[in-house]
């Protein structure tokens, strides 16, 4: 990508149809990324690391708790542009505001975006990262704000991004002697600063520090690179990757973790789908279908852990036992530390059935169906193997969440997964003689795209 404004172009083109959920139509959320003639001393160049941190901090605020959905409302501009913004939002109460270059730990209980959730019913004024050195100036630093945009129209929509000669700020320091817990700048209500807790679980990248953005393209590369080892050689000595790899751990997801929606009524000879949960024991059961049934995956383990339970036909207690006993780490959704993951979890997914109704569909899919396992990444496959099997069939294909995966998301750019979710389409177009495409795209928009 060329610079902000490409990326800006195709992250809004490509979310532009995606609906904002209506329990969150009041909020914003606005990317900033710091230019020139904000302060010449935190303008971030343009290059890969900036690309890909500006990337993430957009994926973690494009919906829900973890990151992992859709339905906020985001807005994307410079940061010398951000009080322009924040004057169009009239029909929103709450502002979410954060620099390309943050990134939060989206598996803690309680993650940054739930934090929001909750401020926005209090009444609070403002809520950020004050910076009050002695005998200067204090300001806002734009890493990370939560505004509240009806407090701040009535106070006649005062400079965000200002600084304060006049204010009263407490006597104590989170850390060192310019972070007080609160100030009052003259003429304004009270604003209250980030505690320990919740910089525990975040971390900007400071991009504009010449070694760090060094370290950060070397480390994105790595992740980029896809290599063998890949993951040993990146370095942690930055909170922003400590932060960023609270997550980016491999993990076998033994429940599925979307709702299953509706299904077509044409009759299929092939399902391919990722090994996660039970996707391709539902499908076998609710499709008009007789064939194989292909399950693949990027990750061998994934693989491995998918075959043993479909041959042993594991219960959800056996499940949870044998990661126990190999140390694999298997997501279960009733496990998830975030209660109101886990609730939202439970809701889209009930539509599956039980554990003892997918156990029986387990066993009826070994008995009555040719079953393969595919060591396979879809965003980058094999197209000639991929093209072999599914040539002249009808084609049930299930991408799942691959596409707007956090991993897929860290390990390829916007660009790139936008083209290879395009090819995978044409590529059944082309050699199928139908098909039926289910999952999300790239950006997260849940997708059904079939030339039936």
């Amino acid at each position: 990508m060329k610079n902000f404004e490409d990326f800006k172009t195709l992250w809004l083109e490509h979310t532009s149809e995606i609906k904002v959920k209506k329990e969150f139509e009041h909020l914003v959320f606005i990317v900033v990324y710091p230019n020139k003639k904000a302060r010449p001393y935190v303008t971030l160049q343009w290059d890969f690391a900036a690309e890909k941190q500006l990337h993430t901090t957009l994926l973690q605020t494009s919906g829900g708790v973890t990151g992992a959905g859709t339905g906020h409302n985001q807005k994307l501009c410079y940061l010398t542009e951000l009080n322009d913004v924040l004057d169009t939002c009239d029909k929103y109460t709450h502002a979410m505001i954060v620099s390309a270059g943050m990134v939060f730990n989206m598996v803690c209980p309680t993650t940054a975006i739930q934090r929001f959730y909750n401020w926005t019913k209090t009444d609070e004024f403002c809520k950020g990262h004050i910076i009050a050195n002695p005998n200067e100036k204090a300001f806002i630093h734009h890493q990370h704000i939560e505004l509240n945009l009806n407090k701040w129209r009535e106070l006649g929509k005062p400079n965000i991004r200002g600084k304060w000669e006049k204010y009263k700020r407490s006597e104590s320091n989170i850390h060192d002697d310019y972070t007080p817990p609160w100030i009052v700048p003259h003429k304004l209500p009270i604003i209250r600063n980030f505690l320990t807790e919740e910089r525990r679980n975040k971390s900007w990248a400071y991009g504009h520090m010449a070694e760090r953005r060094k370290m950060q393209n070397k480390n994105w590369e790595l992740i980029s690179s896809k290599k063998m080892g890949w993951r040993d050689e990146i370095d942690m000595s930055d909170p922003y990757f400590q932060i960023l790899f609270t997550r980016m751990y491999e993990v076998f997801y033994a429940e599925n973790t979307e709702s299953l929606g509706r299904l077509p009524d044409k009759p299929f000879d092939l399902i391919m789908t990722p090994t996660a949960g039970y996707s391709g024991e539902v499908f076998a059961e609710k499709l008009d279908f007789d064939g194989e049934i292909i399950f693949y995956d990027y990750c061998s383990e994934n693989i491995e852990i998918k075959q043993i339970i479909v041959n042993m036909n594991m219960s959800m207690d056996e499940i949870s036992m044998y990661a126990r006993n190999t140390n694999q780490i298997i997501a279960i959704n009733n496990h998830t530390s975030n209660k109101n993951h886990r609730d939202a979890l439970h809701e889209r997914t009930k539509s599956f059935g039980t554990h003892e109704e997918l156990k029986i569909l387990q066993e009826k899919m070994s008995d009555n169906y040719d079953v393969d396992y595919w060591l396979m990444d879809i965003i980058k496959p094999d197209y000639e193997k991929l093209i072999e099997r599914i040539k002249n069939k009808k084609v049930f294909f299930d991408i799942s969440n691959i596409y707007g995966y956090h991993i897929s998301h860290a390990c390829y750019t916007l660009n790139e997964l936008i083209d290879s979710f395009n090819k995978l389409i044409d590529t059944l177009e082309t050699h199928t003689e139908y098909y039926y495409l289910k999952g999300a795209n790239p950006l997260k928009k849940r997708m059904r795209i079939t030339n039936v």
